[in-house]
Formats: structure tokens, sequence, C-alpha cells
């Protein structure tokens, strides 16, 4: 059956670069909602001007806008697209550019010879943006905020029951940005010194995991750009030149996580993160399906690691270590450890611990901090 034609003349046509639209679209589709009550919510707004093209996207509590000006408008208008397969087409095509071309309701997308039709809805009848009224502002680099978010996400809780800690806390004071995420076994901390900011942006809000996910997908490593954080009364914007997000924050109290710091440790082991990392990948693969556990023996300047499953054997790995302090041993989730050293840039790493009732400490960046629960009783 042959393609919808477009006989119409086109109230819509833009030629751009493929590549950079698919990361646009990767960045905005990752708000869409996959189930909602309101089907129109599955699309993307791609609005053409002659300033270029903008790419919109919401579930209504969260929204976000990707400008671009690296393509040539012939007709200004607008197009609801379905974000699904949108993005999937851009990931297939392999031309360097692409046509948008829509009217009535329909949109013909050519490159490279081939030619599909997209059918989408009204854009009128799409939610329009919100603005918010900012009360607080905060300018940061936006690397050095990725590079947080990194620092930290993945220590967030994912259950939805775990409501209270379901986000990441952004806490603004004194000069110094934290970023904090806990899932009450593990807690991570990165920050920020230095940062210029007024004594009114001063702050504490919770922002949801998903709102950060999707502003790491738009943001560059190493990237010198400001980026700006305003914060309202229960929202939240991060805008760059060409992005905006906009998220609710969680109305909800974040745990203590000064309180939680282990103070003093009774034992300091450094070890080189290499070798730590790969031991570490190695024991595991021997723990317990039921109980994913790894001994950690400290002792003469070696640091252990044993796993032990009654069905799958047994793992002994021992690396070089500088030893400071009492020694002894603790149970960790090889899991919780291996997540956090792959976000660390550091050589050696420095393990701060007691005994097996109190936090450890993980020292894995000169801003970055990361706190475990060892297993205790095993």
């Amino acid at each position: 059956m042959a393609a919808p034609e477009i006989s119409a003349p086109p109230k819509m046509k833009v030629l751009c670069d493929r590549t950079a639209l698919l990361e646009a679209v990767s960045v905005v589709s990752s708000v869409i909602p996959s189930k909602t009550t309101k089907p129109i919510l599955q699309n993307v707004l791609l609005r053409a001007s002659k300033d270029g093209i903008s790419m919109f996207a919401t579930d209504l509590e969260m929204a976000a806008k990707v400008q671009l000006d690296s393509v040539k408008v012939s007709a200004e208008g607008a197009v609801l697209l379905p974000g699904k397969e949108t993005a999937a087409l851009l990931r297939e095509l392999t031309d360097p550019t692409v046509t948008f071309e829509s009217s009535d309701l329909r949109c013909r997308i050519e490159s490279g010879g081939g030619s599909f039709v997209l059918l989408g809805e009204d854009p009128d009848q799409f939610p329009s943006e919100v603005s918010v009224k900012s009360g607080k502002r905060l300018d940061i680099e936006a690397g050095v905020l990725l590079r947080m978010i990194q620092e930290t996400m993945f220590a967030a809780a994912r259950e939805e029951t775990r409501y209270a800690i379901n986000g990441v806390l952004l806490d603004v004071g004194d000069g110094c940005v934290r970023l904090v995420a806990t899932d009450g076994r593990r807690l991570a901390i990165s920050y920020q010194s230095d940062v210029q900011m007024n004594d009114e942006a001063s702050f504490k809000v919770v922002v949801p995991l998903r709102a950060l996910q999707t502003l790491s997908r738009a943001l560059t490593d190493g990237s010198k750009e400001t980026l700006s954080v305003e914060v309202g009364e229960k929202q939240v914007v991060f805008t760059t030149s060409k992005m905006q997000l906009i998220s609710q924050l969680l109305e909800t109290r974040f745990p203590d996580y000064e309180g939680v710091m282990p103070k003093a440790a009774d034992t300091t082991v450094e070890v080189q993160k290499s070798l730590l990392e790969a031991a570490l990948r190695r024991a595991a693969i021997l723990c317990s399906a039921d109980m994913r556990m790894i001994r950690f023996d400290i002792g003469d300047q070696q640091l252990r690691m044993t796993a032990e499953s009654s069905t799958r054997g047994r793992a002994d790995v021992a690396v070089d270590a500088s030893v400071k302090g009492a020694g002894g041993n603790i149970n960790f989730n090889p899991d919780y450890i291996l997540e956090a050293l792959r976000q660390c840039e550091l050589d050696q790493v420095r393990l701060d611990m007691s005994d097996d009732s109190m936090p450890a400490k993980f020292t894995l960046g000169e801003s970055f901090t990361y706190v475990v629960m060892p297993i205790s009783g095993a």
C-alpha cells in the first residue's frame, strides 16, 4: 500500500543536519510518557521559524525544549511528530541531511532517496510551554554540573515506593553546590566549591531522578558553557543557550545526609582503582545468587576479597594496598562498589572503615564521596 501523499502546499519545510536533529529528538523524547491517558503527549512538537527550529515535548510534569540553528527553513510552521517513531527513523537513516515537509497533519521525511510519511495531530492542541516564576538562580558550568550528576544519580532510589528519596538533593549555599543521592543503603555526594553566587541563591530542593537523567543527555562532558538553574516554588528550570528543561520538584524532605557521614575510622586503605575494580569484577562472578556479598579482609598491606556460593564455588582475590590502622574485615555488595568506581576518575581510591555496624566511606574524587552501609552479621 502506497504511503499517503502530500499534495497541498507545504505549511512547513526545513532541511536539517540529521545527527544534530537526532540528538535533539533523543533529549526531548525522553520526556514522553510510555503510558498516558492523553495520547497527544506521545508526540514531539517541531516548530520552524526564521531563527531555526525548536523541538518540544512534555508529560505535564516535565518539559524539554531544544533549539537548532543549523537548519534551512524554506517555510515556517509547526507539526506534531510521533516521538518514538521519529527517533527510531532518524537513527536508521544514514544520509547527513534530512528534509521535513508538513501539510494537513502529515509530515513527509526525505533523506538519502527514501521517503516516509508520519501521521500527526493538530499542533494547536498540544500543551503550550509554561513559564516559571523564578525565586532563586544559580549559574554553573554545564560540564561541572554534568560531572556532579554522573557522580550521584546512580545511587538514587529506583523503587517508586521509596518516594522520599526517589530524587537527588540540590543543596546550594555559602559558595558551594552539592548534589546528594541515596537509596537508603548507600549515599553519593558530589560538590563544587568557590561558585560565584549572591546571598539569595541559597536553597535546598529535591529534583526528580528522571529530570536529571534527561538533563545529562543534553549536556556535554567538559563544557564551559554557562547553565542557569532557576528555582521556583514548585518547579526548577535548567537553561543553556540551546536547551531548556522544566521539572516539578519533589515535595519531600530529604534525609539528613550530613548525619550519616562517618566522622572517624579505625582503618584507612588506599588501593589502585584499576586493580580494585578488576578484582571485584572477578570475585563477583561467584557471589551467591540470593545474597550479593564480597568479604573485604584488610591486613598487612593487602586487601583480600572473597566470595562464596554453595552452588557456584568460591573466589579469593588479593591486591596490594596501603593500610593504616587496625585492619579487619567488612562485607559489601560488590555491585554498589563497582557502580561508584565507574564514575571515579582517580588512579587511587581511599576506603575509611571501622566495622560492619558503621558505614564505610570511599573517597573517589577531589569532590566525590561515597558512603556505603556494609552487610552486617553475615
